[in-house]
């Protein structure tokens, strides 16, 4: 509900009816009554009775005289005289109090309304007739009637008026208004209509100069009564403030006392321990709590100080804290410390100073106040270790590791003589241990290596695990670089030591990549990079070494990235071309397959050869892709051959699949969707795989072999003899034939010697029931030596060069007596020459 409103539509509710009825009194008025004793009157009660106001102690509201004036020209000269007058008078009174004329209308308005209504009722009830009251000086009974009619109704209507006023503008209930603000004014209100009876009573007896008499009397009076009203107010405010003043004491004295036991008990019974120590560090009072964080009784606090029982090592911050206090220079002070527990372990505290009382006085104390923190100091010693060290190895974890690299870094550049180096630490052949023991096995692995890297480290070196199979060692200080690279020796030579795990000896190896800062290195993580680039070189190199970084690993590294970027473009373009090596029958140099060659002629770097790019095809992922390409093509290719040379439809294509082909459980369906699409025979297909295969993928490979066997696709083993052989696979294995590396063959001297090697394998090979293909056959010696040997099938330069598919038709066409008619041999693609 909007009050505002309302109070401003009720204020002009009564301004209006106020003013139509001085208006109505003014059109009524009988002007013989306007007499000179009037006027008087008039001027009186305006210039005078006005300003005669009284303040009621306690009430903002004020009683005026002027009431009684009011009154008395209703009982001589009539309802309308009387009605102009008390609105001028309210008019004027008003305006001495308020300045908004809104509100000075409405009191005059009120003050029109409250007399007019008097006048009402006197009529009504025959009091008033002839425009003038009935005889006031008649019977006293009927006149006192008629004053007693007079003063209720002013009094209702006038203080209803006011209370409707004030209820709606502060929200108060109309009721509760007029009884807290305005049942007082009953009493100015009789006392203003007695004495105005008593002077027209007076006048009838002795004459209207008894009223112009009366009027000093009247006006003396007023003061006295003012004064006496003045000096009951200030009676009430001596003993209003008397009685606020013993209840102030009063509180404040229970308020002390309660305060008092308060402390007492706060100080007793708080759970931080709380002490009052003198300025020399003695204990004068504890609670219980110091009592059970450092175990002394109240008796062995008393009979030492403070410096006793802290660690030594804080008590020199702990000192300057106090002085500070003392002399005034801050108030409180924070800090941690230790102190000694009465058993003899260490507690931490927080411990917090202030002054007992003013720095400044004689008897000036401290309170120390200890919370025990020993558990959440602890807490947080754990969450730091667990957040910078590894939770398997407990060594520091990377966030710990290039923490202290970089502030190694910070000190090398302030101190040129300070030099700072790191060992990259990469485990070969990890994966192997996970894959064939267990996951289990490999942590254990990892546990013992970390025990192993800590023996060979100095004692201010720091080694970290980065994650995985990854470590790394963190050297700095003043030393010779051999020292670095001793480090890195001890460590293969550690390495060189089985390793005890579940019951099984495992022997590891490591790839080692050493750096040494220099003024380039200018982030911790520059020195990572070129690190982890000695690393793998290392690793490139052979693994089991370390290598240290310069320059050439960094600029081959950025060849390595843009050689990967150009990779995948030129995979996806099909930039890549094809270059086809014809194999031949040693027997009688007859055309038997063709090998299928994979090239890359960059735009800008020129010929990449094969051993640079497959290996960077297979570490980032495009080697399935690239090797799905090549076989659609030379399925394709060879299929075109066939249509031109009929003759030469029998030979078949063998295609080099690299181990990461392996991972892949799709790769059987694949191999068979591209010869479904190329409509190429899977019996005219040989895979060649190196021996690495089944190492590395183990009874999965083995499974994957027989599924492309059942397909009618041939196995092969390509350079035989270069890595890992196990006779037993090779019985187990659905393969047809062993391809003889070319550094087995270019070993046969011209004279046919350095070809036992080449002798026992062919044997081994026919033993089994499997052909052989010898690979990089360059003289006739070779090729003599691989026909006594009975060996099927050869290649290299001496047959033939790698050619493009044109000259290939070309070679095929012109060569025609190199076909065998009726024999069928298979054609080898290889991605690796």
């Amino acid at each position: 509900m909007n009050f505002q409103k309302l109070t401003k539509g009720y204020m002009w509710v009564v301004r209006f009816g106020g003013i139509a009825t001085i208006l109505q009194a003014l059109w009524n008025v009988p002007l013989e009554r306007v007499t000179f004793n009037f006027l008087l009157l008039f001027c009186f009660t305006i210039g005078i009775g006005s300003r005669m106001t009284v303040q009621i102690p306690r009430f903002k509201s004020h009683i005026a005289v002027s009431d009684t004036f009011v009154f008395l020209a209703l009982l001589i000269y009539g309802g309308e005289l009387a009605i102009i007058l008390a609105a001028l008078e309210a008019a004027f009174s008003s305006w001495r109090f308020c300045t908004r004329k809104l509100t000075v209308f409405f009191n005059a308005a009120a003050m029109a309304l409250s007399t007019s209504a008097v006048v009402f009722v006197l009529s009504i009830a025959g009091f008033y007739q002839g425009g003038q009251v009935v005889n006031p000086s008649g019977k006293t009974a009927n006149f006192l009637v008629t004053l007693s009619a007079i003063v209720l109704t002013y009094f209702l209507v006038n203080t209803s008026l006011a209370s409707i006023h004030d209820s709606l503008k502060n929200g108060i209930p109309l009721w509760d208004t007029w009884k807290d603000k305005y049942v007082w004014t009953f009493f100015s209100y009789f006392i203003a209509a007695a004495v105005a009876g008593a002077l027209v009573r007076l006048s009838y007896t002795f004459g209207p100069s008894v009223v112009i008499a009366s009027l000093p009397m009247i006006f003396f009076l007023h003061l006295a009564y003012r004064m006496y009203l003045k000096n009951v107010e200030i009676s009430i405010l001596q003993a209003d403030q008397a009685h606020e003043y013993a209840k102030t004491l009063e509180e404040r004295t229970a308020a002390l006392r309660d305060s008092e036991q308060r402390f007492r008990s706060a100080f007793t019974y708080a759970p931080i321990g709380i002490a009052l120590v003198s300025p020399t560090g003695t204990w004068l009072k504890v609670n219980r709590a110091m009592s059970v964080i450092l175990g002394y009784t109240d008796a062995e606090f008393l009979s030492t100080d403070f410096q006793s029982m802290i660690f030594q090592e804080d008590l020199p911050a702990t000192l300057v804290s106090i002085n500070q206090i003392l002399a005034g220079k801050t108030e409180n002070c924070q800090m941690e410390q230790r102190y000694v527990h009465k058993k003899g372990h260490t507690v931490w505290t927080s411990w917090s100073l202030s002054a007992a009382s003013d720095v400044h006085s004689d008897n000036v104390g401290l309170i120390f106040q200890l919370q025990d923190v020993t558990d959440k100091k602890l807490a947080q010693e754990k969450l730091q270790h667990e957040a910078t060290h590894d939770a398997l190895t407990g060594l520091p974890n990377r966030l710990f590791f290039m923490r202290r690299l970089a502030e190694a870094l910070q000190k090398s550049k302030q101190n040129p003589r300070y030099q700072v180096s790191i060992l990259f630490i990469d485990l070969d052949r990890f994966k192997y241990v996970n894959d064939s023991l267990g996951h289990l096995s490999g942590d254990r692995l990892l546990i013992g290596i970390s025990q192993r890297l800590r023996e060979c480290m100095r004692p201010p070196d720091i080694v970290a695990r980065l994650g995985g199979d990854e470590f790394v060692i963190l050297v700095e200080g003043r030393y010779y670089m051999e020292k670095v690279t001793r480090i890195a020796e001890r460590i293969q030579r550690k390495f060189n030591l089985p390793f005890d795990v579940g019951g099984h000896e495992i022997y590891s190896s490591a790839s080692i990549g050493i750096l040494h800062a220099t003024d380039k290195h200018r982030s911790s993580e520059d020195m990572m990079r070129d690190a982890d680039t000695a690393m793998y070189h290392a690793k490139r190199a052979g693994k089991a070494r370390h290598e240290v970084f310069d320059e050439k690993m960094h600029r081959a590294a950025n060849e390595t990235l843009r050689l990967e970027t150009d990779l995948r473009r030129a995979v996806e373009n099909d930039e890549l071309s094809i270059a086809y090596q014809p194999i031949f029958s040693v027997a009688d140099r007859s055309l038997m397959g063709v090998e299928t060659l994979t090239r890359w002629e960059h735009p800008e770097l020129g010929n990449i050869t094969p051993g640079k790019f497959i290996p960077l095809a297979e570490e980032i992922g495009l080697i399935e892709e690239l090797s799905e390409k090549i076989l659609r093509r030379s399925c394709k290719e060879i299929s075109m051959v066939d249509g031109l040379f009929e003759r030469y439809s029998g030979f078949r294509l063998n295609v080099n699949l690299s181990c990461r082909h392996f991972a892949r459980p799709t790769m059987v369906g694949k191999i068979d969707e591209i010869l479904d699409e190329t409509n190429f025979a899977p019996n005219r297909l040989r895979l060649e795989i190196t021996e690495s295969v089944v190492f590395e993928h183990q009874q999965r490979a083995v499974e994957m072999l027989h599924d492309l066997r059942q397909l009618g696709i041939e196995i092969a083993i390509d350079d035989f003899g270069t890595g890992y052989s196990n006779l037993s696979y090779l019985v187990s294995l659905p393969i047809s034939s062993l391809k003889i590396d070319r550094s087995f063959i270019s070993a046969i001297g011209n004279d046919g010697g350095n070809s036992a090697m080449v002798r026992t394998m062919v044997t081994m090979a026919h033993s089994l029931g499997l052909s052989v293909v010898a690979e990089g056959v360059e003289t006739e010696a070779q090729l003599e030596v691989l026909r006594e040997l009975n060996c099927e099938l050869a290649q290299g330069f001496l047959l033939a060069r790698p050619m493009s598919l044109s000259e290939f038709k070309k070679f095929v066409a012109d060569d025609v007596s190199l076909f065998t008619a009726g024999q069928s041999e298979i054609a080898s693609v290889s991605l690796v020459q």
